[in-house]
């Protein structure tokens, strides 16, 4: 994650300052494990391509070349640009946990941007998003859950389902980090269910980042948990849904991309039909109540009758 990056630099700048800097070093720095530490280390060289060599006199790592610096002039300016872009992108009103450490990461490429010939200020009035929906998560949570992630350790916490009392305590083994429509999702096996599920992270609290790692499973195993069907609800088994939209609301829907598998056929009357991989139905009954009486459920028949005794309740509230 960014915190991670920022001890890459500090390490670096160590090696520069002939500080020989080692894993308890790191680790007393940022106040993280010897383990995390030695982590960091290992990718510096293996992934970062560090020249990093250990010196068993002064105990702590140097370069074995002196010329070599991690700085970010080894980025390009559109590289920068594009960083900078996306914190633009991301910091509306906290709609990412990542949107702190994204703002201190981009204030050290900042200096860099400037001499390639672009202003600071220009930049920030050229870009913006609005999040009209998003729910918040806990950033301490999430980059807890990012390193386990990347590390394949197992995390324990308790989760709190809206429609249950009493919060459950899982042992899940992390495999995935899902972005959707304003929401963060973690995909994993939860020991206790001895399954495949999906977390909303809005719901996780008192997480734990254990020690201890996990065998780590293809991802043809879990892939059908993050993509197939249309929506956050996703599953191995899943059906085609057709919905059929009037000809005025057409135009708009022949913009949009539901999910990929989708399919569109045009009629000569203006109307147009869309059919989408469904593996549940509770996210696409809303999407269809959005469009009101511009949109027909032409199959299948559970779903439509989904629809229309819904569509009686609400009659009902409003008689």
């Amino acid at each position: 994650m960014l915190s991670r990056i920022e001890r890459f630099f500090w390490f670096d700048h160590q090696i520069r300052q002939g500080n020989y800097p080692n894993a308890p070093k790191l680790a007393q720095q940022f106040e993280i494990s010897e383990r995390t530490a030695k982590r960091d280390i290992d990718a510096l060289a293996n992934q970062i391509g560090a020249p990093l060599e250990y010196n068993a006199t002064r105990r702590g790592y140097r370069y074995s070349d002196a010329s070599y610096s991690l700085t970010w002039t080894r980025f390009s300016h559109q590289e920068i640009m594009a960083m900078l872009i996306l914190r633009r992108m991301l910091d509306s009103g906290g709609a990412s946990p990542l949107s702190g450490e994204l703002n201190a990461l981009c204030e050290k490429m900042l200096t860099n941007l400037e001499q390639c010939g672009i202003d600071r200020e220009h930049l920030d009035h050229c870009f913006s998003a609005n999040w009209s929906h998003y729910i918040p998560v806990d950033e301490t949570i999430f980059q807890q859950l990012g390193e386990a992630v990347l590390t394949r350790r197992k995390v324990y916490f308790s989760y709190q389902n809206p429609t249950r009392p009493q919060a459950s305590s899982r042992m899940v083994h992390p495999y995935h980090l899902q972005h959707y429509s304003g929401s963060w999702y973690l995909i994993g096996w939860c020991e206790e269910q001895q399954d495949w599920r999906t977390f909303q992270l809005s719901r996780i609290s008192q997480l734990h980042l254990t020690d201890t790692p996990f065998d780590y499973r293809d991802p043809q195993t879990w892939q059908h948990k993050i993509q197939g069907a249309c929506g956050i609800f996703q599953d191995q088994h899943h059906q085609p849904v057709t919905l059929r939209f009037s000809a005025r609301r057409a135009p708009f829907v022949r913009e949009q991309h539901w999910c990929d598998g989708q399919q569109q056929v045009l009629r000569d009357d203006g109307r147009l039909e869309l059919t989408i991989p469904v593996a549940d139905y509770r996210e696409i009954v809303m999407k269809i109540l959005q469009h009101g009486a511009e949109v027909e459920v032409v199959s299948p028949a559970d779903l439509r009758q989904q629809v229309v005794e819904e569509i009686l309740r609400m009659s009902a509230v409003y008689a």
